[in-house]
């Protein structure tokens, strides 16, 4: 049975004219995209979805 090396990572992050930066970190694609449209609806700067994936760390 295949076992998944890696977990997907979400965070929602602005750009207020210093770069991007991470405003909070979201559990899955579902919570980032609720994020996202209440940063969109409150704040007049770009805001978007960031998405990585981390190893899972195997336990010895």
């Amino acid at each position: 049975m295949y076992k998944r090396k890696t977990v997907d990572c979400y965070a929602i992050e602005s750009n207020c004219g210093y770069g991007w930066g991470i405003e909070c970190n979201c559990e899955d694609l579902k919570d980032a995209k609720i994020q996202l449209k209440t940063y969109r609806e409150n704040v007049n700067y770009p805001v978007r979805i960031k998405k990585w994936r981390e190893k899972i760390q195997e336990e010895a």
